[in-house]
């Protein structure tokens, strides 16, 4: 049973999510930011655990 009103969309936010995180770690990788890109990298890796749980949520 799907738990949104509007179940076909989650599988597509959650994938835009993924590669919203991607796009983050190439950002991130290109500017060089040394110790600054720990923020960047984390905040990606929150985005993309969250979006993979929004992708794959409603299998059973």
């Amino acid at each position: 049973m799907a738990r949104t009103e509007y179940p076909a969309k989650t599988p597509i936010i959650g994938m835009f999510m993924v590669f919203a995180a991607m796009g983050i770690v190439a950002v991130t990788a290109y500017q060089h930011a040394g110790w600054l890109s720990i923020i960047g990298y984390g905040i990606a890796a929150v985005i993309a655990i969250f979006g993979f749980t929004f992708t794959f949520r409603d299998l059973s």
